[in-house]
C-alpha cells in the first residue's frame, strides 16, 4: 500500500512539472521574473538608464553591437520582453547586411521564419534610394519566428529621415498576456 500511494505521489509531482510552462528566453535566460534579477544576469551589457518602457542596456548580440530595451509588467516589474536595436545605419546594404545577419543566427536557433521582404511597385532594391522608400513605408523586411513559448520578430524599421534600423523583439506569451 505505501508502494503505490509514493507511485501515485510521484506521478502528480512529475504530472504537475510538465503542466509548467516554459518561457521564451533571450541569451539563454528566461523572459520571466523580476528586470532587476534578469538585467542582473544578462553577462556582457552594461545598464545605462531606465524609463517608463523598461530598462536600457548596451551590449553585443550575435557579434554586432546594440542597444536593449527590457520590457516589464507595469506594477510587478515581471519581465515579459527585449527589444535589440543595432545601430542606425544610412546605408542600405549595411542595414540589410545587418538583417540578414541575424536572420541567419535567429534561424539555426528558431527555424524557418514566415518573412516578408520586399520593395512597394514600382519601386525595387538597387535604384539607391531603398532608405527613402523605407522611411515613406514603400518596403517591408520582417522576418517573425513564432514558438509556444513566444515570438520572435526580426525588422528593417525607419529611422530619422533616409536611415534605417535592425531591431529584434522577443516577447514571451505567457508574461506578455498578463499586459491585457
Amino acid at each position: 500500500m505505501r508502494h503505490i500511494l509514493t507511485l501515485a505521489a510521484c506521478l502528480l509531482l512529475c504530472a504537475g512539472l510538465g503542466a509548467q510552462e516554459e518561457h521564451l528566453r533571450f541569451n539563454g535566460i528566461p523572459l520571466d521574473g523580476p528586470v532587476e534579477a534578469f538585467t542582473a544576469a544578462l553577462e556582457g551589457f552594461t545598464v545605462l538608464g531606465s524609463n517608463d518602457a523598461g530598462v536600457i542596456l548596451q551590449g553585443t548580440l550575435y557579434g554586432r553591437s546594440c542597444k536593449l530595451l527590457v520590457k516589464s509588467l507595469p506594477g510587478s516589474g515581471i519581465v515579459y520582453g527585449v527589444d535589440a536595436s543595432l545601430p542606425i545605419r544610412n546605408d542600405w546594404s549595411v542595414c540589410k547586411g545587418d538583417y540578414l545577419a541575424l536572420q541567419k543566427e535567429l534561424s539555426a536557433i528558431y527555424g524557418r521564419p514566415k518573412k516578408i521582404e520586399k520593395f512597394d511597385h514600382p519601386f525595387r532594391e538597387g535604384d539607391r534610394c531603398e532608405l527613402r522608400h523605407l522611411n515613406m513605408g514603400l518596403c517591408k523586411w520582417l522576418s517573425d519566428y513564432m514558438t509556444p513559448e513566444g515570438s520572435v520578430s526580426l525588422r528593417i524599421q525607419p529611422v530619422i529621415v533616409n536611415n534605417g534600423q535592425v531591431v529584434v523583439s522577443f516577447e514571451d506569451r505567457q508574461n506578455a498576456a498578463l499586459l491585457n
